[in-house]
């Protein structure tokens, strides 16, 4: 989460000011001046528009602030979106709520839809600026705001291992407290112990720390202890719970008599949701599988012409639910490859179910090109179609990986597979079984139609860069 100086969100706030005025005086241009989304409202002057545009502009700054936008912004540019959106929309009911009130005047439903639309932009727009600069500057080990971790040795590190490997949460984690002794050695890249818990004050100014996460696995009075610390010293402290990996939102907690609750619903996603999911899908899928369907035709001869067998190669995945399907690619191996698997690895000896190699023999020149620019997927729009797979999804793994799954894991097979999505984005060159499916459960633990929009206009930029691509 970024955090904007003083400075920053005052230019903030001013920019968001000037963004409404924009917006509005674009909507009424846009209306009245080149007839955009003109129905049978009379043309009126804008000194009638003026007068509403000081209430909006105090609505939208209000409530602006009272969502935070000013306080935080999120590290990813989707969150940010969503953010604008939400905090934009809720506005835009009160001012037209208010509205409904004003008898003297009415004013272009138009004009407000277009406000709204642009108003969405220019909120979000410099956040997204704030937040590349900020990215970029984390990068360069800049700006991070130096971090202690209190917990277990194991739980210690997997987190500062996940947080190293994020910056743009811009977190150095400094070292580590766990209670009791020394932990044995860690692996090399681990932070430093900084000692045991009653030294934390000791460790926390010896590492210059400003935050402090606190892994769950600490005893109650333990962690009533390091939160007076905290307190005392100065430094923020944070409460890393041990269900943060599962499908939880904020409207998930709840109170009972003073005792709070997290309801896990893993298997959740809104009938409303699934059918418009479901209606993309189609629509898209359909579309794309039309206009791909002259160049999988020219492909597949190219393949058929370099190594004999069928154009065409399809396998067994697993899709959602544990359910197996028939998955269509363009054949980018020898025609045996299969059979020829079994002397270049065992998955059966695998320390964890996944594997990718480099460089693979069995792989056919025609075959390089089509996995570089993932042109051998284009079949799976029929599965789409069909509805075995979705457009954005996890990544469908092959029944031998899926078979030796441990209860962790199989939680990314909640979700109709897809042809692209996070994981297929973020991790396509990891053999990291943890880090595939922390990224699995991420996207079905959020997934939007604006999430799944986002994702797909990544894909196009992910497959010119190839990143991955074996």
């Amino acid at each position: 989460m970024i955090r904007p100086t003083r400075g920053e969100a005052l230019l903030l706030g001013l920019i968001d000011l000037a963004v409404v005025v924009v917006a509005f005086v674009a909507a009424y241009e846009l209306r009245f001046s080149l007839e955009v989304g003109a129905v049978t409202l009379a043309p009126a002057t804008f000194e009638r528009y003026a007068e509403a545009l000081v209430v909006v502009a105090a609505v939208v700054l209000v409530v602006l602030r009272s969502r935070g936008l000013y306080d935080h912004v999120p590290p990813r540019g989707i969150d940010v979106l969503e953010e604008s959106l939400g905090a934009v929309t809720l506005a835009s009911v009160v001012v037209l709520a208010a509205s409904f009130f004003y008898r003297d005047f009415s004013y272009s439903r138009s004009v407000c839809l277009l406000a709204w639309g642009l108003l969405v932009v220019g909120v979000a727009a410099p956040r997204l600026l704030l937040m590349a600069r900020r990215r970029r500057r984390y990068a360069r080990g800049l700006d991070l705001v130096p971090a202690v971790i209190v917990g277990a040795p194991g739980r210690a590190h997997d987190l500062a291992r996940r947080l190293a490997s994020h910056r743009r949460y811009g977190l150095d984690v400094r070292g580590v407290v766990t209670p009791g002794a020394a932990p044995p050695p860690a692996a090399p890249d681990a932070p430093p112990w900084l000692g045991p818990l009653d030294q934390l004050e000791l460790a926390i100014g010896g590492a210059g720390a400003r935050e402090v996460l606190i892994c769950d696995t600490l005893e109650r009075l333990e962690l009533l202890g390091v939160l007076e610390t905290c307190e005392a010293i100065g430094a923020e402290a944070r409460v890393v719970p041990c269900v943060y990996d599962l499908f939880t939102t904020a409207r998930d907690l709840t109170e009972l008599h003073g005792v709070p609750f997290i309801a896990v619903r893993e298997r959740r996603f809104e009938l409303v949701s699934r059918a418009a999911k479901r209606a993309v899908d189609l629509v898209v899928g359909g579309a794309l599988l039309v206009a791909a369907a002259p160049v999988i035709a020219l492909l597949a001869l190219l393949v058929r012409r370099e190594s004999p067998g069928a154009a065409l190669f399809v396998q067994r995945r697993v899709g959602e639910g544990g359910v197996p399907f028939r998955m269509w690619k363009l054949r980018s191996m020898v025609d045996d490859a299969e059979a020829r698997l079994r002397d270049l690895v065992d998955v059966e000896r695998l320390a964890a179910p996944v594997f990718k190699l480099e460089d693979d023999p069995r792989v056919t020149r025609v075959g390089r090109f089509l996995r570089r620019w993932s042109l051998d997927e284009l079949p799976q729009l029929w599965n789409v179609v069909k509805g075995d797979m979705s457009l954005v999804g996890p990544r469908p793994e092959e029944e031998a990986i899926v078979a030796r799954y441990d209860a962790h894991h199989r939680r990314r097979l909640k979700a109709k597979p897809g042809l692209t999505g996070l994981q297929q984005l973020e991790a396509r060159a990891s053999s990291d079984l943890d880090e595939r499916v922390r990224l699995d459960v991420y996207y079905i633990r959020r997934r939007t139609l604006l999430f799944d929009l986002w994702l797909l206009a990544r894909t196009p930029w992910a497959v010119l860069r190839g990143k991955g691509a074996v």
